[in-house]
């Protein structure tokens, strides 16, 4: 009688996991479709001779687009977190994929973020010097270079080299800033790792997504102020923010600054042009 009770209970609940079980099958067999698709594309990328596959514009709208559209007890967080992996396994199919951390103090964190925003299998390589990870991405070593945002601005007087900002300014090679990590802020309690803002960086195009920032780097003379800096930006229609100023030993009379703006921007844009033809003469 008992056995016969259990029976009854459990096949409503058997039926359902059947149920799953279908649906997790079609899932793995959508996967493998979508990875076909992905070769398809990488050998298009390749016969058109580009050297980096990855579309960060492409990927950030397709996540953004694929939050829109799912449903809310299915957390935003958990969707992000699966499509990230997702692509992350596109890019390596496509292409080699090695990350090259400046990590000079040789924190553990930003291992850990760059693992949650790729996956554990992409080869990842710590440095603590700038000129290394230039030299591992022209040598095609590392296609992917990561580098920690200042956290707060304040001046600092130094001779610029833990500055990474500042060695890649005018750098020949095409490399630039195509992301900033974590996609989302990661509501963890560890304060730290909230506290942590990374950047990636690849010889690539910048390219424009629905929804953007821009850093900037400018030279200014020391007697040009924080609040003219500012200012000058903000003439010129440009919202801005200082990330952080630098006073290098080796040229006193000059004030580097990173500078991050709302919005796409490139060097060719009128708004930075006219800014270069300022009052402030950067």
């Amino acid at each position: 009688m008992e056995n016969q009770h259990n029976k009854k209970i459990d096949s409503p609940l058997l039926s359902l996991r059947s149920e799953i079980d279908k649906i997790d099958d079609q899932l793995i067999t959508l996967l493998g479709q979508r990875m076909e698709v992905v070769h398809q594309v990488g050998e298009l990328k390749k016969n058109n001779n580009e050297k980096f596959f990855i579309r960060s514009n492409r990927e950030a709208d397709m996540i953004k687009d694929l939050v829109k559209k799912s449903d809310p007890i299915f957390p935003n967080s958990a969707i992000i977190n699966i499509w990230r992996k997702i692509i992350t396994s596109a890019n390596m199919y496509e292409q080699p994929l090695n990350i090259a951390i400046h990590n000079p103090n040789n924190s553990p964190d930003y291992s850990y973020l760059i693992r949650e925003y790729y996956n554990i299998e992409v080869p990842i390589s710590h440095h603590d010097s700038v000129t290394n990870i230039v030299l591992a991405m022209e040598r095609g070593e590392a296609q992917i270079g990561i580098f920690a945002l200042p956290k707060s601005n304040q001046r600092d007087i130094t001779n610029t080299n833990e500055n990474w900002w500042i060695n890649l300014a005018n750098n020949k090679q095409g490399i630039k800033i195509f992301a900033k990590i974590p996609f989302i802020n990661l509501g963890t309690k560890s304060k730290t790792l909230n506290e942590i803002d990374l950047v990636a960086v690849g010889i690539k195009d910048a390219e424009e997504s629905s929804e953007d920032n821009s850093l900037i780097y400018l030279e200014v003379s020391h007697q040009v102020s924080e609040r003219q800096v500012i200012a000058t930006l903000s003439e010129n229609n440009l919202q801005a923010k200082i990330l952080e100023s630098v006073q290098p030993i080796q040229v006193e009379d000059m004030v580097f600054y990173l500078v991050e703006l709302e919005g796409f921007y490139t060097e060719k844009d009128q708004d930075l042009i006219n800014v270069s033809n300022a009052k402030i003469r950067p």
